[in-house]
């Protein structure tokens, strides 16, 4: 899915809060239509995925 390529739907607030902390901003929040779940969406990028490898649940 293109989608998937450029941009990274964060279901997990923590995680939120984490990228956030590293100075990264959100495009969006939305609701997922089907399953009610709150997620953020980010563009992707290299400095992104490093700060999301990071994350410790």
């Amino acid at each position: 899915m293109r989608a998937e390529k450029e941009f990274f739907f964060c279901y997990n607030a923590k995680m939120m809060a984490h990228l956030k902390r590293c100075g990264f901003s959100y495009i969006c929040s939305a609701v997922h239509e089907r399953s009610g779940n709150k997620f953020w969406l980010f563009p992707r990028s290299e400095v992104l995925q490093k700060s999301i490898d990071s994350f410790e649940k």
